[in-house]
């Protein structure tokens, strides 16, 4: 179980780190999808909190990837984004602190 959490951690790392358009939220995919594996590591995080993290990093994904399939991503796309982000930032600290 602890292998397909981990695959889809690193796909959420090499799917925020493939564009170069957006290097903060690119960073800040990357710092998140670290303190998840972290949890993971030091048994802080369930399975199940895992797997609800991991969606979310995706959805967040997801939002950049529409905003960039025009080519560019506008502020109002970049607000979109760091507001899901500090959203999944929360909840990455409740699951870890509960």
């Amino acid at each position: 179980m602890k292998t397909i959490v981990l695959a889809s951690l690193a796909l959420a790392i090499t799917c925020g780190t493939s564009f170069a358009g957006t290097p903060l939220i690119n960073a800040r995919q990357n710092v998140q999808a670290h303190r998840i594996f972290h949890g993971v590591q030091s048994g802080r995080l369930t399975f199940n909190e895992t797997q609800k993290l991991v969606q979310g990093q995706i959805r967040v994904q997801n939002l950049e990837n529409q905003a960039k399939a025009d080519g560019v991503v506008t502020p109002f796309e970049r607000a979109r984004i760091h507001t899901a982000q500090s959203v999944q930032s929360a909840r990455i600290f409740i699951k870890k602190h509960n």
